[in-house]
C-alpha cells in the first residue's frame, strides 16, 4: 500500500509542475498598438553638400581640417542597403543609419514566412540599432538621411552611414558584415568631444503569430544580461518597469524570446541600460476593456565612440558556445541543463540517422527505458509482490483499526506488524520508488528541451503533427497517453482503501488533460514510456510467478 501511495505523490507531484503552468502561466504580451510617447523629430538638415569657397592660395592643414569639418554631409532622400549572406538578409536605411530587417535564411516564423528578427510594424518604429536620442543632435540625427558608402570584398561587406551639420556637429556609423550571425557595428561621435552616443536595441524581437502569443509555453520577448561571471539575468517586459543600469563589463546584453536572440556584445567602457518602452493600449472591442502593453529595449552608450558586436540570430547551443564563452547559458535550460544536454546530443545523433526528429524522440526513449530496465524491473516486481500481500496488510489493518485513530501506541504496533510482514516477505515497499523518481528529472528535461532547442522548433513528425513543439492540434496523442496509462494502472492488482482506488483511477484523466496542450514531442515521449511499460509488465506477468495464471505458458 505504502508503494501504491508513493507512486500516487509521484503522479501528484508531475500532475502539480504540469499543472502549474496551465494554471498560472506566466504573464504574455498582445498584439501592441501604439507609443504612449516618441521623440518629437527635428526638421532634416538639407539635402545639399555645400562646395568649399575658392581659394587663391592652399590653407595649412589645420585650416583645412577645420574647413571640412564645417561643411554639411547628408543626402537627398532615404536609401535602402541590402545586405546577403547564406545566413540571413539584411536591410539597412540611411535614415540614422538603423537596420531595417534582418531576415533569417533557415528559420521561418509562425505563419511560415521567412523570419524577421527586427519587430515591424506599428506601434515598432520598423527598425533596431537606433540612435539613442540621448540630445538634441542626436534626435535629429535620428531622422536625417546619411550618406552611404559599401565596401565588399573577401567575404566581407561594409556599410558606412556618413551625416554632418553646418556647426560642424557629426555622426559615422559603420556596420562590417561576415558570413556568421555576428555584425560588428560603430558609431562615432564628430564636433563634440565628450558628447555621448548611445545605440538602441529593440524594442522586442521577431514577429510572433497570434497563436504564438496566445501560448502559454511561448515567451515572446524579454531582456536577458550574460554576466562575466556567467549569471543570467532576465527580465520580463512587464517586471522592467523604469530603466535599470547594468553598467558595463557585460558578455551579453539583449532581447530574447524562446528560441532567438539579438544581444550586444559589448566590449570596452561601453554601458548597458535595460529599459522599459511604453505601448498605448490598443482600441477596445466588442465592448471590452483596452489592454495596455509593453515592450523593453536595451541601450549601449559611451562618450564619442560605441563599438560593439552584435549578435542576431537562433539560440542554436554549438553557435552560442563559438560566439563567446558561456553564452550557451543564455537558453533556459534551468537547473535541467546536465540533463538537457545529452538527452539533445543524443537526440542530434539519432536524428543524423533516422532524419526524423519524432522518430528520434522515439528511439532514445527505447534507450532510456532500456538504460532503466533493471530499475523498473525492480519497481515492477516490488508492485506486483505488495499486490500480492495486500490481503495480510489488510488484515493487519482490520485488526488495529478501531484502536490506531486514538491510541498512538497502537498505530506504532500496527506498523511494526506491517515491517515485520514487509521483511518476512523480502519485500521493500519503497523499493519501487526510485525509478519514479529518476523519471521526474527525465520528464522534465524534455519538456525544457522541447520549449527552448532550437533543432525541434516547427519540426515534423507525421501526419497531423507538424510541429513537435507545439501541442497535438487534434489531442489524439494525449488521448492514446490517457489510455495507456489506465490500463497500465489496470494491469497492476490494486486493493486497500476504495478511496485512494478511486483516486488512482482518476489520475489518468487529470494528466490527460495537463497534458493536452503541451508540446507534442513531449507527450510522444510519455506515450512511448507507457507502452515500453505495459509491454515489459505483459513479460512480468507471463514469465515470471507473479502474474496470473491464466496469463503463463501451457506446458507442452
Amino acid at each position: 500500500m505504502e508503494t501504491k501511495r508513493l507512486v500516487l505523490a509521484f503522479a501528484l507531484s508531475a500532475a502539480v509542475l504540469i499543472g502549474w503552468t496551465v494554471l498560472f502561466p506566466p504573464p504574455k504580451s498582445t498584439a501592441p498598438a501604439a507609443r504612449l510617447a516618441a521623440t518629437a523629430p527635428a526638421a532634416a538638415p538639407s539635402a545639399t553638400t555645400a562646395a568649399p569657397a575658392t581659394q587663391t592660395s592652399v590653407p595649412g592643414p589645420a585650416a583645412q581640417a577645420a574647413r571640412e569639418s564645417a561643411v554639411p554631409v547628408s543626402a537627398g532622400a532615404e536609401e535602402l542597403v541590402e545586405v546577403r549572406s547564406p545566413l540571413y538578409t539584411a536591410r539597412l536605411s540611411n535614415e540614422g543609419g538603423a537596420l531595417k530587417s534582418f531576415v533569417l535564411t533557415h528559420h521561418r516564423d509562425g505563419t511560415g514566412k521567412a523570419l524577421d528578427l527586427v519587430r515591424q510594424g506599428p506601434p515598432f518604429p520598423g527598425a533596431t540599432l537606433t540612435l539613442d536620442p540621448a540630445d538634441p543632435f542626436l534626435a535629429r540625427a535620428q531622422k536625417a538621411h546619411f550618406t552611404v558608402e559599401k565596401e565588399t570584398g573577401n567575404g566581407v561587406t561594409s556599410v558606412r552611414f556618413r551625416y554632418r551639420e553646418a556647426t560642424g556637429e557629426g555622426l559615422v556609423r559603420t556596420y562590417v558584415f561576415r558570413d556568421s550571425y555576428v555584425v560588428a557595428v560603430k558609431a562615432e561621435r564628430e564636433g563634440a568631444p565628450g558628447a555621448a552616443v548611445g545605440l538602441v536595441l529593440g524594442p522586442g524581437i521577431g514577429n510572433p503569430s497570434q497563436e504564438e502569443l496566445a501560448s502559454r509555453y511561448t515567451k515572446p520577448g524579454a531582456t536577458v544580461t550574460l554576466s562575466a561571471s556567467a549569471s543570467v539575468d532576465r527580465k520580463a517586459n512587464d517586471a522592467l518597469k523604469e530603466p535599470l543600469p547594468k553598467g558595463a563589463g557585460l558578455v551579453a546584453a539583449g532581447i530574447e524570446d524562446n528560441y532567438f536572440l539579438t544581444a550586444f556584445l559589448p566590449s570596452g567602457t561601453a554601458a548597458v541600460t535595460l529599459r522599459p518602452v511604453a505601448l498605448a493600449a490598443p482600441p477596445a472591442a466588442e465592448g471590452k476593456p483596452a489592454a495596455a502593453d509593453a515592450e523593453s529595449e536595451v541601450v549601449l552608450s559611451a562618450p564619442n565612440v560605441v563599438a560593439t558586436d552584435v549578435f542576431l540570430g537562433p539560440k542554436e547551443l554549438d553557435v552560442l558556445e563559438k560566439t563567446r564563452p558561456g553564452m550557451d547559458r543564455l537558453i533556459n535550460y534551468g537547473w535541467y541543463a546536465i540533463l538537457v544536454k545529452p538527452l539533445l546530443w543524443g537526440l542530434k545523433a539519432i536524428h543524423k540517422v533516422v532524419g526524423n526528429w519524432g522518430v528520434a524522440i522515439l528511439v532514445i526513449t527505447v534507450i532510456i527505458k532500456i538504460l532503466l530496465f533493471p530499475l523498473t524491473h525492480k519497481q515492477l516486481v516490488s508492485m506486483k509482490k505488495m499486490s500480492v500481500l495486500q490481503p495480510k496488510v489488510e488484515t493487519i489493518r482490520a485488526k488495529w483499526s478501531g484502536k490506531v485513530k486514538q491510541d498512538a501506541q497502537a498505530r506504532t504496533r500496527m506498523n511494526e506488524e506491517m515491517m515485520a510482514l514487509y521483511k518476512q516477505e523480502g519485500v521493500n515497499p519503497a523499493g519501487g520508488c526510485l525509478p519514479l523518481l529518476l523519471q521526474m528529472p527525465i520528464l522534465i528535461a524534455f519538456y525544457n528541451l522541447l520549449a527552448h532547442s532550437i533543432e525541434l522548433r516547427h519540426a515534423p513528425f507525421m501526419l497531423w503533427i507538424t510541429d513537435l513543439s507545439a501541442k497535438d492540434p487534434y489531442y489524439v496523442t494525449p488521448i492514446l497517453m490517457t489510455a495507456t496509462m489506465w490500463l497500465q494502472q489496470q494491469m497492476t492488482p490494486t486493493g486497500g482503501d476504495p478511496t485512494m482506488r478511486k483516486v488512482q483511477n482518476i489520475m489518468p484523466l487529470v494528466m490527460g488533460f495537463l497534458f493536452k496542450d503541451v508540446p507534442s514531442g513531449l507527450v510522444l515521449y510519455w506515450l512511448m514510456q507507457n507502452v515500453l511499460t505495459i509491454g515489459q509488465q505483459m513479460l512480468l506477468n507471463r514469465f515470471t510467478d507473479l502474474g496470473p495464471a491464466s496469463m503463463k505458458p501451457k506446458a507442452s
